[in-house]
């Protein structure tokens, strides 16, 4: 980062901490023109790399997979956009989102454990697009594009107590300006295009609703301890009215997105990656007495088994799962995983392969079965599935990190180098990507078909370090 970067990430740390988008409210006229597209960019990235120092990440793919698969979704309604979006879950028990201009979208776990659907989630995702689409980022604060990345540095100052304390004060005093009518005028324009999104992409536009009805009984109920997204984003009862107006408008009869509503199980992957096996274990044993032909608490109760190392039990129950339901892919996948763990690759081929049949442009099947085919040193095919996974999702950086690995087993270097590469690049591990390109370069050659698309690479990762 740049010296005058630094100066200005020290000042804003030093003075602010309200956390989320629209949470600063300058005295500026409330309208300039937006910064542009690749400042955008650029202001995403220096972010994200921030982030990555400050904040922790959920990695679990699962998890990972869901939150971008709904993104995904709302973004294919909205048509062609001047940059990637890309979306990532801080492991974190506040109730908060937030959206950084040029992409970036984050999500706290503590969201994902209190919406009740995916379409409540979905209504927050349209919700924070929107806050990027639209860049009111950039027309809300009236900054230039240095200034604007140094007023983000707020959403990760917010990790440290001490700086909380100092800023309080400042923070109420901006709260109360005249720009606050505008937030709300943000915040509407927000609602209104994200319900529609969402809606056209097929989630039920009522989660919209019931998120919002949540959040009202939330601010009822403690006044005091208000979460941080609704700090960020003023809940008033115009939004709220506005949000039932425009779902009577829309028709009733439409499609939700999924049979079955894969939320509980991303809630309960959430805490099982923070070790609240034994407690997920007492619910879903006692979930499944109460309902034993549903298999969303066996599948449940065998993940949690599977997470201590309980394979005969993890296999009990998640071959019940799949008895009571046997068209689910998620379960496969769950199933495939558990076999390839306890060395029965034939019943893992086969658990993936019927997932692959109800879902074949799902990249997580192909991940695991790559990881499958590498455990049973079938490295060209191995290869051959984390190709799939990475041409299904091209900005997710596990499948040419595995395919980096991969390519080195099977002594092809250049190969090898260069999806590296395209991993660190997609990390924001400039430095990185670059040597791993040069590497691959050496091996390809300059003149090369391969060794051009390199060159091409690597010119744009050093113009934009400029």
């Amino acid at each position: 980062m740049t010296t005058r970067l630094k100066k200005v990430w020290g000042l804003w740390l030093a003075v602010h901490i309200l956390t989320g988008c629209g949470s600063y409210l300058p005295s500026h006229v409330p309208f300039v023109q937006p910064v542009q597209e690749d400042e955008e960019v650029k202001i995403s990235r220096e972010f994200r790399k921030e982030a990555k120092k400050r904040l922790k990440f959920v990695s679990n793919f699962e998890v990972q997979r869901y939150v971008e698969s709904v993104g995904r979704r709302i973004l294919s309604v909205m048509g062609p956009q001047p940059f990637d979006y890309r979306y990532f879950v801080v492991e974190d028990s506040e109730l908060n989102a937030f959206a950084v201009p040029g992409g970036s979208i984050y999500l706290y776990t503590g969201l994902l454990d209190r919406v009740k659907s995916t379409a409540e989630l979905a209504s927050v995702m349209g919700h924070e697009t929107i806050h990027v689409k639209n860049r009111h980022m950039a027309r809300m604060s009236g900054l230039d594009p240095v200034s604007l990345l140094g007023l983000l540095g707020v959403v990760l100052a917010a990790r440290s107590g001490a700086g909380a304390q100092a800023a309080g004060a400042v923070g109420q005093a901006i709260a109360a300006t005249r720009q606050i009518a505008y937030t709300r005028q943000l915040e509407m324009e927000a609602d209104t295009l994200g319900l529609k999104y969402m809606a056209e992409a097929g989630y039920d536009p009522q989660g919209a609703l019931s998120f919002l009805k949540a959040l009202d009984q939330e601010r009822i109920l403690n006044p005091v301890d208000i979460p941080p997204y609704l700090m960020d984003h003023p809940l008033t009862q115009e939004r709220v009215a506005n949000v039932e107006l425009l779902i009577r408008s829309m028709k009733p009869d439409r499609p939700g997105v999924e049979a079955a509503d894969p939320i509980k199980k991303i809630q309960t992957v959430v805490r099982l990656e923070r070790y609240e096996s034994d407690a997920v274990i007492a619910e879903q044993k006692k979930l499944l007495s109460q309902s034993p032909k549903d298999a969303g608490p066996s599948q449940l109760l065998g993940l949690a088994y599977y997470s201590k190392g309980m394979w005969p039990e993890a296999r009990q129950d998640l071959e019940r799962a799949r008895a009571l339901n046997p068209q689910s892919p998620g379960i496969d996948r769950d199933l495939g995983q558990l076999y390839r763990r306890i060395g029965e690759y034939r019943l893992a081929h086969e658990a993936f392969a019927r997932a692959l049949s109800v879902e074949p442009k799902e990249p997580l099947n192909y991940l695991f079965l790559g990881e499958l085919f590498e455990q049973e040193s079938k490295f060209p095919e191995a290869a051959g599935a984390y190709l799939n996974a990475l041409n299904l999702a091209p900005l997710w950086l596990e499948a040419p990190r595995h395919l980096g690995i991969v390519y080195g087993k099977l002594n092809r270097l250049g190969d090898a180098y260069y999806y590296l590469g395209r991993s660190d690049l997609l990390d924001d591990e400039d430095g990185k990507a670059v040597a791993n390109f040069e590497r691959a370069l050496k091996i390809f050659g300059p003149l090369s078909p391969r060794g051009q698309i390199i060159k091409e690479e690597m010119e744009t990762i050093k113009a934009r370090r400029r």
